[in-house]
């Protein structure tokens, strides 16, 4: 990993000469040493706006996504990936999380997968401590926020159940498997929250759950749901699955 760490002092030396960069940190697989075969991920997160132009001390593209700037490039070997945040915007996502919300819908990027990036993540640059202060509070999630996701799998899950078996009966396999991802994506993101993590993207989802020392029991019974093909046994093992989830807690 001689040549991460080159790329990221690089990196880091090169942004720390940069005027209104709050602070600026590295996330996502390589980083958190899942593989050594992906892009680097880094977030800059700026005192006021994010920036237009590439900042990059490489060719490099960059586009607009509302308040966010993503930026593309290529050093030291590394295809890199920057997305600038302006500092109101990502306090705004914490803020989300700590009331409970921020982990369901279409918005990009989700609050709680941002969080998940930040706990596992490398500071890079940090010069008022502001960043390892939100590192901290990202190590255990909020407490509304497990509550909250909880309280929504109770109460969902006995309609899904029901609809899947009606989908099963009726051998409706595609609103079967819809509904399935559905309730699936809720039953995921409440384990992890009550196994103390926020739920990171699912690419790398067998190591997660051996470096976090996730519930074997609970990881069998996944392990059992993807392995069944018929949607009706599928549908009893996800409500054995929803069960263990509510009542496991290790927070």
């Amino acid at each position: 990993m001689r040549g991460l760490a080159v790329a990221l002092e690089r990196l880091a030396d090169h942004f720390r000469r940069t005027e209104d960069l709050g602070w600026m940190y590295g996330q996502g697989s390589v980083i958190a040493g899942l593989t050594d075969d992906s892009d680097l991920d880094l977030i800059l997160i700026w005192a006021d706006e994010a920036p237009t132009a590439a900042t990059l001390p490489a060719p490099s593209t960059i586009t607009r996504h509302g308040q966010l700037a993503l930026e593309h490039g290529r050093m030291d070997g590394y295809d890199v990936d920057l997305m600038h945040v302006p500092r109101r915007t990502f306090d705004c996502w914490m803020s989300e999380l700590e009331q409970g919300d921020g982990w369901s819908g279409t918005a990009w990027p989700l609050p709680i997968h941002v969080a998940a990036g930040l706990a596992e993540s490398k500071l890079l640059l940090d010069p008022t401590g502001l960043g390892a202060e939100h590192r901290a509070r990202a190590q255990t999630p909020a407490e509304s926020l497990v509550a909250n996701v909880r309280r929504h799998l109770d109460t969902a899950a006995p309609g899904f159940i029901k609809e899947l078996y009606r989908a099963a009966e009726r051998d409706n396999r595609w609103l079967h498997a819809s509904l399935a991802v559905e309730l699936h994506k809720l039953v995921y993101t409440a384990w992890f929250l009550s196994e103390g993590h926020y739920p990171p993207f699912p690419k790398y989802l067998p190591q997660w759950y051996d470096r976090f020392g996730m519930s074997p029991e609970i990881q069998h019974l996944e392990s059992t749901y993807w392995a069944t093909s018929d949607p009706a046994e599928a549908t009893a093992v996800l409500e054995s699955l929803v069960t263990a989830v509510l009542d496991h807690r290790s927070v």
